[in-house]
């Protein structure tokens, strides 16, 4: 295969390498030894440093493994984000336990479903979730129930402004064990080989290439080949790194969480995205190293007083999730003096395949495959010929961070992974020089007249009008063409009850191919987005079949 994304290949980064068999908690040990006061963790103003917090992990190991849990057991992390959910993950591993993170956003019947599947037996969660394991809590057949709160590691006074889910007091609940008196009572925890290559880190749960959600099966190699990829793709040891994106999802794992503690950074952590907030915490601490999605960048760059803000300490800042408009990464950099990288990924690969070079990056496109990654587009007709540069296609991959497959489901695992490659239902081009440009999923194509549209090519050319802040365009029914496409507007502020639905559609036809114009518009105050904040496509799509229609 030529590699011919090599021609732009980001200097001082191996193209190829063989990582290191070494589990990240080797790593935190060392920085908790030898750079004991360096800070690890900073919430909110709560500072602990990689001695604290390494000898938290020791303990909590300890004590996990004093309620049974062994090596392989899964172990639920039912949290946003706060310095327990990391504790947590890294006591597990530190026993060789699999983490299940468990989004904070479940209701109770999503909650009971992930337990039964991953088949875990202990739960570790915040005392306001609690209510959400309540009702299933005998069926789910859970063991150990370990309760913590965010006001366990809130500091007397918080340097940032909190959620209000924050400010809650803490509460109590019978039949569970309290979390805080186990990272205090001094423990060692028993001596475990991990084998790399075999033996699961984590269970991720996303649905993205089936229709139920399912389990990505994800190994020590796995989640250290990206970790480690992170790191050297950014050319930077140390580093304060923001981290506001999910941690239950991969990519605030790896890149929030990993890569950081990795390299021996410092993560400020803040348990939800608020434009405030973080341009509060960029500025106070000095944050270096930024990994967000496109809203959250959509955000800074058209709030109102962002320029009221020195956010130029950032160094390194890469974003996904959605297809980033370009005057939102020009704007980006000339607030920050910083570039936005534009990367892509999925669960089942614990994020990262491909990402822009820092110094040779392309508008529109999410950039190069990784270190010791190999990716190829194939022809849309399941035939598996590679096609010709430009002509859209299935992304395929292949490399370390590729999943083991998926949790007891070896039929969907057959169906996706075929001879080393993962099918990733992405559909994409690739130019001349290896660059690699999103489509859209295979199955968000919209049919119209046969002609068929990316929701990508439409949102492009809207977000191009001066007064639309986010975009998200799905397919609906139509008696005539097969499928219409329709749009769902977000107005910047300024423009709201300036701007009609009739003058977009009015600008579009002038401005887009017939095939790709919208023949609806319909505004939201805000996208419904998932817990990791990507759009919610299909609930976009089936407001859009089930509306009445509107001729407009």
């Amino acid at each position: 295969m030529e590699r011919i994304w090599y021609k732009y290949w980001p200097s001082g980064v191996p193209r190829v390498m063989e990582y290191p068999r070494i589990p990240l908690m080797e790593y935190v040990k060392k920085y908790g030894t030898e750079n004991s006061d360096r800070i690890a963790l900073n919430f909110y103003g709560k500072k602990i440093s990689y001695g604290e917090f390494n000898r938290m992990v020791d303990n909590f190991a300890s004590f996990l493994a004093g309620c049974g849990v062994k090596k392989g057991d899964r172990v639920s992390v039912f949290m946003d984000n706060c310095p327990q959910f990391i504790i947590s993950l890294c006591g597990a591993w530190k026993i060789g336990a699999v983490a299940v993170p468990a989004n904070p956003l479940f209701n109770d019947h999503e909650l009971a479903y992930e337990l039964a599947d991953s088949g875990a037996g202990t739960i570790i969660l915040l005392d306001s979730l609690y209510p959400v394991l309540h009702p299933v809590r005998k069926k789910a057949k859970i063991k150990n129930v370990i309760v913590t709160g965010h006001r366990d590691f809130l500091p007397i006074d918080p340097e940032l402004p909190l959620p209000a889910s924050l400010e809650v007091p803490r509460q109590f609940y019978p039949d569970t064990v309290e979390m805080s008196p186990a990272l205090n009572r001094e423990g060692t925890p028993p001596p475990v080989e991990i084998d790399m290559n075999r033996d699961l880190a984590l269970l991720i749960y996303t649905s993205g290439t089936t229709r139920i959600p399912v389990g990505a099966m994800i190994t020590h190699s796995n989640i250290m080949a990206n970790t480690i990829c992170s790191a050297l793709w950014k050319g930077a040891q140390g580093g304060t790194h923001l981290a506001v994106l999910p941690l239950f999802h991969a990519t605030g794992l790896v890149h929030s969480m990993n890569t950081p503690l990795y390299m021996g950074g410092t993560i400020v952590l803040l348990a939800k995205f608020d434009t405030e907030s973080v341009m509060k915490a960029i500025e106070k601490y000095r944050c270096t190293h930024w990994v967000s999605i496109a809203a959250m960048n959509i955000a800074v760059v058209n709030h109102p007083e962002v320029n009221r803000y020195d956010l130029t300490s950032l160094k390194a800042c890469s974003t996904g999730g959605a297809p980033v408009p370009g005057k939102v990464v020009q704007k980006f950099e000339e607030i920050t003096g910083c570039r936005l990288i534009v990367g892509y990924g999925l669960s089942e690969t614990i994020s990262q395949i491909t990402i822009n070079p820092f110094k040779h990056p392309r508008e529109g496109s999410v950039g190069i495959p990784v270190i010791n990654t190999d990716v190829k587009i194939v022809d849309l007709g399941g035939q598996g010929r590679e096609v010709a540069p430009g002509e859209p296609g299935e992304l395929l991959v292949k490399g370390p961070q590729v999943m083991a497959g998926y949790w007891g489901r070896p039929v969907q695992t057959a169906e996706v992974i075929r001879e080393g490659w993962l099918y990733t239902g992405d559909v994409a081009r690739m130019d001349s020089d290896g660059y690699i440009y999103i489509l859209g999923r295979k199955k968000e194509m919209i049919l119209v007249s046969g002609c068929g549209v990316f929701p990508s090519e439409v949102e492009d050319h809207l977000y191009q009008h001066p007064a639309v802040a986010e975009v998200a365009v799905v397919g609906r029914p139509d008696p005539v063409l097969g499928e219409a496409v329709k749009a769902y507007v977000v107005l910047k502020r300024e423009y709201e009850n300036r701007v009609s639905e009739r003058d977009i559609l009015a600008w579009a036809r002038d401005k887009m191919p017939p095939c790709q114009c919208p023949s609806e518009i319909e505004f939201m105050k805000e996208l419904p987005r998932t817990g990791s904040g990507k759009i919610l496509r299909r609930l976009l799509a089936d407001m859009a079949g089930n509306a009445r229609k509107r001729t407009v």
